[in-house]
């Protein structure tokens, strides 16, 4: 290693390039889970918003049967009816859909910061082999000098 965070101690430069490679990993994991938690946000927000949609779908089915049951024609009970049924197997086919793929991604999400904790603690090893070098005393080093 040369350049400004060189020490000229090689083993301490080869903990220095360690630590340097555990960050950027971090810093690269960062950034994706970013972006992937952005796109994850709309997705679950979109699922929701589609459940919520199918069920004011079968709101509005249960009160034309409500008002068709009022009106007293058979005809039009029959049919309110099978549109409320029909609006509830919907409801029920897009809600178990949404909640199934909700927790699919909230699972990924959670491993991926499992994932991103496990890097930061590399990172942070790394960081303190680094401390832990430079605080042990070099050979040839006076004495006087070995505590600073």
């Amino acid at each position: 290693m040369t350049g400004p965070e060189s020490t000229g101690i090689p083993e301490v430069d080869a903990l220095i390039a360690a630590h340097d490679a555990e960050r950027d990993r971090l810093n690269r994991m960062i950034a994706v889970r970013g972006a992937e938690s952005a796109a994850a946000t709309a997705r679950v927000r979109g699922l929701a918003e589609q459940q919520l949609a199918a069920r004011r779908r079968w709101s509005a089915a249960k009160g034309l049967l409500s008002k068709a049951r009022r009106d007293g024609s058979a005809a039009k009970i029959a049919t309110a009816r099978e549109r409320c049924d029909q609006a509830y197997a919907e409801f029920e086919r897009l809600s178990g859909a949404a909640i199934a793929e909700t927790v699919r991604i909230h699972g990924a999400r959670l491993d991926e910061l499992g994932a991103t904790m496990a890097q930061m603690r590399r990172t942070w090893d790394a960081g303190s082999a680094v401390t832990g070098a430079l605080k042990q005393p070099r050979e040839g080093t006076p004495p006087a000098e070995a505590g600073r």
